[in-house]
């Protein structure tokens, strides 16, 4: 039996998992206690080297009692979330959830004291947030914006599509978008998502941080005989990775029988593997719950970058920031906090719908009364998203943050106009309430959304700017009529 430093994990890799995947791992020479799955040093020799996996080693050690600590608060957390709850449906019984007596977790103390669910009950101060000069600010009309498209790296052939789309025309595309795509000045983002779009294999992921590295680089190129996929010469997206939760263990890299953090591992290998690219050193960080999680994510970072900096001193320590997905009902409540503990690192954050829907579930699994909205509504961040949108808008903004909304989730049929008139309409209504919010960008899923996206917010900023009445002469009611 053994004896597992973050016991956690054994949600995800129970001990005899792990026993039969440590049986077909290879040691690691000169790492003692290190196994990988069998043939990744071979395969991937820059990204499993003997060098980089000591220094995922040396990081690992140096938070690892912190990590288990934290991971066990959210588990000691959580089973008081459900208690309470339990509790809550008992005194609820027969009253309407619009009573004033209806008793919720929310504001619920445990036993320090201390509110696990809601605001902390202090005044929080946060520094103004410090922006590398590639990443513009956008908090004031007509000074910029976010349109992001979310997918996964591993195919070289999409990553490629994925920088590309700034270039990407749909047929019979309106010359409006154009015209407006072309005064914007922007160029997309492209969340480069190794998170929760994938089951987390190791050849995946290694193959994601090698075409990432190479978007940064400008090298990534797909011959396909017929057909010749490369980096535009101008343009091109930039690319934010997303890595795995801290919940998340990597069973293919094992520590004296031990996975190691999936998190740390993709994060050590692509902070590495750009060392000498800035723009590589801003993440996404998701499925973050509470400032201690935060404050964990701060020392991970500051021991990342003291490792790398005593392999290679042209590392430039204090590079790397954080964009955060607000996307847990615990974390909305305490965006001042998170920003706090995460101090210079922070850069700003999103609203991911999609998982705050399913975590704002699993906050009240003891409920039987609690109903999910239906994921498929295309309205549903206009009916069911807009207070946690107006907490990260008034949060955020007092620091100087980025205010990223999420992402519109209908995609239309292939050649089926039909299909794709209900989806624009929903699109252009979850792009305008964003807008209205106050937000600076959102996520899109797909990139024929992206030029779109970018127009939209280009008429909706000339709009700000101009404030014109005159639909005719309203570069957004022309875009809209144009579109629909």
């Amino acid at each position: 039996m053994v004896d597992v430093d973050v016991p956690a994990y054994l949600s995800f890799l129970p001990q005899t998992l792990l026993a039969a995947l440590d049986a077909v791992a290879e040691p690691v020479p000169d790492v003692p206690g290190l196994r990988v799955l069998a043939g990744l040093q071979r395969e991937y020799p820059a990204l499993e080297s003997t060098e980089v996996l000591s220094l995922v080693v040396e990081v690992y050690r140096a938070v690892r009692d912190e990590l288990r600590d934290v991971l066990e608060a959210r588990r000691v957390d959580r089973a008081f979330v459900d208690e309470v709850t339990r509790q809550c449906r008992e005194a609820n019984a027969g009253k309407r959830v619009d009573d004033p007596s209806w008793a919720t977790v929310i504001g619920a103390r445990d036993a320090s004291g201390r509110v696990v669910v809601g605001p902390s009950g202090e005044e929080v101060a946060v520094a103004p947030v410090s922006r590398p000069t590639f990443f513009p600010a956008t908090q004031r009309p007509g000074e910029g914006f976010e349109v992001t498209l979310f997918g996964p790296p591993d195919s070289a052939k999409l990553a490629v599509n994925a920088m590309n789309a700034l270039h990407r025309k749909k047929a019979g595309e309106p010359a409006i978008v154009g015209e407006l795509v072309a005064a914007s000045g922007q160029v997309p983002r492209w969340g480069a998502d190794s998170e929760d779009s994938k089951t987390p294999m190791a050849r995946d992921l290694l193959r994601a941080t090698e075409n990432l590295a190479a978007c940064f680089d400008g090298t990534l190129q797909v011959d396909e005989g017929s057909r010749v996929y490369r980096l535009a010469e101008d343009g091109l997206a930039l690319p934010l990775k997303r890595v795995a939760g801290l919940a998340l263990p990597d069973g293919n890299h094992l520590l004296d029988g031990q996975p190691l953090p999936l998190h740390l591992v993709e994060l050590v290998q692509h902070v590495w593997a750009n060392r000498g690219e800035p723009r590589a050193h801003v993440l996404y960080f998701p499925k973050l719950e509470t400032e201690g999680e935060a404050t964990y994510l701060a020392h991970l970072f500051e021991a990342v970058e003291a490792a790398i900096q005593r392999r290679g001193p042209t590392f430039a320590v204090g590079s790397l920031r954080v964009l955060v997905v607000f996307e847990n009902p615990r974390a909305i409540f305490r965006i001042k906090e998170i920003a706090r503990a995460l101090g210079r690192y922070f850069l700003g954050g999103s609203l991911g719908w999609h998982d705050f829907l399913a975590s704002t579930a699993r906050l009240f699994k003891e409920d039987p009364g609690y109903r999910i909205p239906v994921k498929a509504d295309p309205n549903i961040v206009i009916h069911h998203i807009r207070e946690s949108h107006h907490i990260l808008v008034r949060d955020l903004a007092a620091c100087g943050a980025q205010k990223i909304g999420g992402m519109y989730g209908i995609l239309p049929t292939d050649g089926d106009a039909a299909s794709y008139a209900v989806a624009m309409v929903g699109f252009i209504k979850d792009v305008v309430t964003q807008m209205k919010r106050g937000l600076d960008g959102f996520w899109v899923a797909h990139p024929d959304f992206v030029r779109l996206g970018i127009a939209l917010v280009e008429a909706w900023r000339q709009r700000e700017r101009s404030g014109a009445t005159d639909p005719e002469g309203d570069a957004l009611e022309r875009l809209i009529a144009a579109l629909v």
